[in-house]
């Protein structure tokens, strides 16, 4: 499962219908600034989108770090990003992404540890078993509601089905 930037794994994705929300506001509690969305990550296995790549700029001492898609209320309107409960305190503790680093299930779940408390409905003692561990498990964290990243995520599906075989 290696996650891609979606402008890499579609290129023509700003030419079409989708909404680009790189340069969106990532706004957390009491609208405090954390960052700009600098990309999006998708899962190259089953191209949904997993992840927003948050630059925390002059914010948070310049750091990305990378945000849960599911976490992500987006307001389309205002062009802002934002995550209820969301403190700045929990942005600067994020693992510092960085284009060469492999985001593997240990990096995951840094990321995963220090958001579970913006989730009411989580068990906060929740015992994380890499060997048993997968994604459906959290869907808090990767389902997203948003209607519009459904669609890109539908999109992105049948583009792979129907794109042509390699090797």
């Amino acid at each position: 499962m290696a996650l891609v930037k979606l402008d890499h794994y579609y290129p023509e994705y700003k030419h079409s219908a989708f909404y680009d929300i790189t340069t969106y506001e990532v706004v957390a509690l009491e609208d405090e600034k954390v960052g700009t969305v600098a990309s999006v990550l998708v899962d190259e296995d089953s191209s949904r989108i997993r992840y927003l790549v948050v630059d925390t700029g002059f914010w948070l001492f310049g750091k990305k770090v990378l945000l849960p898609i599911a976490l992500a209320c987006i307001s389309y309107m205002d062009r802002h990003v934002y995550v209820e409960g969301l403190t700045k305190e929990q942005v600067k503790a994020l693992p510092e992404y960085t284009d060469n680093i492999l985001v593997d299930p240990e990096y995951e779940e840094k990321i995963r540890s220090i958001l579970r408390p913006l989730i009411a409905e989580v068990a906060h003692n929740q015992v994380y078993n890499p060997a048993t561990y997968n994604l459906d498990q959290e869907p808090y964290f990767y389902e997203t509601n948003d209607l519009h990243l459904k669609e890109v995520e539908k999109q992105l599906v049948a583009r792979k089905k129907h794109a042509p075989e390699q090797g």
